[in-house]
């Protein structure tokens, strides 16, 4: 019999990098959840912006990599490095009006650069499409190095993750809190509804960003019966949006085990274990 191994879940908020480490042998526990503190921004390194910090980093997914026997990393992508839209599927269906759209959306960048996904959406009429430009990934995709399989999975994807995890049932949305930015994704009855980002530069401009985007989305003000949020600074994320966010919903901050539906030896820890959550849904293997 084939020896089994685990799987590494990365995400990164700010100057902290969060993991988690499968185990094999136990669909709901993980060997590991931990959290590393860097002294620089570890988002801004991976997009570029340092080589000697980004050793750093390399050095330390390196070392889970070995402890580990890792053989499939999974990443968080960053939501304001990519383009999220709903297509309609007439569009889809067409390959000269898929091309004319990617290359609208993605205006000035090279084709062979961008990476295109397409999602099915609870709506069957449309098609929900993600777009990457690989250029500015290139720092994620080397923290791999002799890894078997790496994949980059974008903040949406964790609460199809998080379906198969918890088969929720009914509908709910996924809140995951950046620095300068909430990723937000809605789902019903097991699919995928919509989902959208929203950028800011003060945390409190976010029920005037809010109100501005659910004119235009309306499944953001949509019924959700369970509103899930995680990723830095989620508690003031709350405070601020909850009086937006349908009164019949309830709001859980993923920052205990017993959210998250898992299991770990460890049962506290030195960390908020929200900004965990998404490396935790990374490191289970669903696929």
């Amino acid at each position: 019999m084939e020896e089994q191994h685990p799987s590494l879940g990365l995400c990164f908020f700010d100057n902290q990098l969060f993991y988690a480490v499968n185990d094999p042998t136990s669909p709901q526990k993980l060997a590991r959840i931990g959290c590393y503190d860097f002294n620089f921004d570890i988002t801004e390194t991976l997009l570029g912006n340092s080589e000697q910090h980004f050793r750093g980093i390399k050095r330390t997914v390196d070392q889970f990599k070995e402890e580990y026997e890792i053989r499939h990393l999974r990443i968080l992508s960053l939501p304001s490095q990519e383009c999220w839209t709903s297509v309609p599927k007439i569009v889809y269906d067409d390959s000269d009006e898929r091309e004319k759209h990617i290359n609208i959306l993605m205006s000035g960048v090279d084709r062979k650069n961008i990476q295109p996904t397409w999602y099915p959406l609870s709506n069957q009429d449309y098609k929900f499409l993600l777009l990457r430009n690989n250029k500015s990934f290139e720092g994620f995709q080397k923290l791999a190095g002799n890894t078997s399989t790496t994949d980059l999975i974008s903040d949406f994807e964790i609460g199809l993750r998080w379906i198969q995890h918890a088969n929720p049932g009914g509908s709910f949305m996924t809140i995951c809190c950046y620095q300068n930015c909430i990723s937000v994704a809605s789902f019903i009855l097991g699919k995928l509804r919509g989902a959208t980002y929203i950028t800011y530069d003060e945390v409190q401009d976010l029920p005037y960003l809010w109100l501005q985007h659910t004119q235009q989305l309306n499944w953001m003000s949509g019924l959700h019966e369970e509103i899930y949020v995680y990723g830095e600074n989620a508690f003031q994320v709350i405070e601020i949006l909850e009086p937006f966010w349908d009164d019949a919903g309830t709001i859980t901050k993923m920052d205990t085990l017993d959210k998250i539906q898992i299991e770990a030896d460890e049962q506290t820890y030195g960390f908020n274990l929200e900004s965990a959550f998404p490396a935790i849904m990374l490191a289970l293997d669903y696929d």
